[in-house]
């Protein structure tokens, strides 16, 4: 596996963007995300299923878009638009914000457009984990916290973390390790790939406590 990273990161380092003409240097605003989704090629779900297999995605995501560690996120049922995000995040470099990102920027570099749609496309054909659970939300989930400017999750991400309001991801069931360093990222700025900082905004306030509390939730919705 080390061999197979030192090969990849050597390939990505002479490997010229495919989306440099559609990717900010700077942050995405709703325009040029905008741009960016509506130039996205049709996607064909059944070569992004070879590709999974071809270029090691599923070594961490899973042959079913299911992580088989805690280590990565499952990415089946995700919506095509933001996976296809993600992986131009990865390849522009606006996702750096630790060694799991520079992985994923080492394989990215080796995707056209047209790859990137298809493994969106794979991804989102796939049924997303079984969302059922007798856990009761916590209450940043249901009602935020108005004193401390922070919006409820559900506006964005949905009751059960289905997402797909206003094209936010989908959060069941990954899981809470992922779920938790996500928000830590987004805290402390690491991350900075949310569209108008709403997610640097909504985890600003939040405690170590409340970041665990809404890992162990959504990741409980399977």
């Amino acid at each position: 596996m080390r061999t197979l990273i030192l090969s990849l990161l050597v390939v990505s380092s002479i490997t010229a963007h495919a989306t440099e003409n559609v990717v900010p240097k700077s942050e995405w605003s709703a325009k040029s995300l905008r741009q960016a989704l509506e130039s996205r090629p049709t996607g064909d779900p059944l070569r992004g299923k070879d590709l999974n297999t071809q270029h090691m995605c599923a070594s961490c995501h899973g042959k079913e878009g299911i992580a088989p560690t805690p280590n990565w996120p499952s990415v089946a049922g995700q919506l095509e638009s933001y996976t296809f995000k993600m992986l131009l995040d990865y390849q522009s470099g606006a996702r750096n914000e630790d060694n799991r990102a520079n992985i994923m920027t080492a394989v990215v570099d080796m995707l056209s457009p047209q790859d990137m749609s298809d493994l969106a496309s794979y991804y989102a054909s796939l049924a997303a984990p079984d969302m059922s659970t007798t856990m009761p939300p916590p209450a940043l989930v249901t009602k935020g916290d108005p004193q401390r400017l922070i919006t409820p999750c559900a506006s964005c991400h949905g009751l059960t973390g289905q997402g797909g309001i206003k094209g936010t991801p989908a959060i069941a069931g990954q899981s809470a390790d992922t779920l938790k360093r996500a928000l830590v990222f987004y805290q402390s700025g690491e991350r900075q790939s949310d569209l108008y900082s709403v997610m640097r905004q909504a985890t600003k306030r939040l405690t170590a406590d409340e970041i665990d509390q809404l890992g162990y939730y959504y990741s409980a919705q399977n």
